[in-house]
């Protein structure tokens, strides 16, 4: 009896689900996607700049310092070379960012301590250099550090900045809306 019933069952179930309308076969059979994917419309438009040259040139002075205090710290304790040659990289790139912010006659003022920061970078990149090295270098670095942050700190320099341009960022004051 229990067969009968499930055999009768299963022939309806059969009946249901492959009728004439093809449902079933439908519901399994991907559909052709007949339109067409339209691309990213791009629309170009001048940013304007985050900071102005004056806090830029106030961000690269306390990196550069940071940087340098870092690498001066990590040649005293002998540390991870890798991390001194980090820093020293970072500190070297820092003092250009200064430089390329500040007005022609200062910024020659600035390119011999960029200089000798290339040259005891130099150094430093040489295999064992550090090792044999470390109270010279150490004795350098400190000696551009102090030079640097008090010849040209912000606020010695923040008058010889150069000008933002005008399509940047700058101190102008909100319109009132009409």
């Amino acid at each position: 009896m229990n067969i009968k019933i499930i055999g009768i069952a299963l022939i309806a179930t059969l009946l249901f689900t492959t009728g004439c309308s093809g449902g079933w076969r439908r519901k399994f059979v991907r559909s052709k996607k007949d339109e067409v994917k339209q691309g990213p419309v791009l629309q170009p438009y001048d940013y304007k700049k985050e900071f102005t040259n004056k806090q830029l040139y106030a961000n690269h002075y306390v990196f550069w310092k940071n940087s340098e205090a870092e690498l001066i710290n990590s040649v005293k304790a002998k540390g991870n070379m890798k991390k001194i040659k980090s820093h020293a990289a970072y500190s070297l790139v820092e003092i250009r960012k200064l430089s390329n912010l500040l007005n022609d006659e200062k910024k020659a003022q600035i390119e011999p301590y960029v200089q000798e920061l290339e040259d005891i970078v130099k150094k430093i990149q040489q295999p064992s250099y550090v090792k044999s090295n470390s109270n010279r270098i150490v004795s350098r670095l400190s000696k551009h550090y102090r030079a640097v942050r008090s010849g040209f700190s912000f606020f010695h320099m923040k008058h010889f900045v150069i000008k933002d341009d005008l399509g940047g960022a700058s101190d102008e004051q909100p319109q009132d809306a009409e």
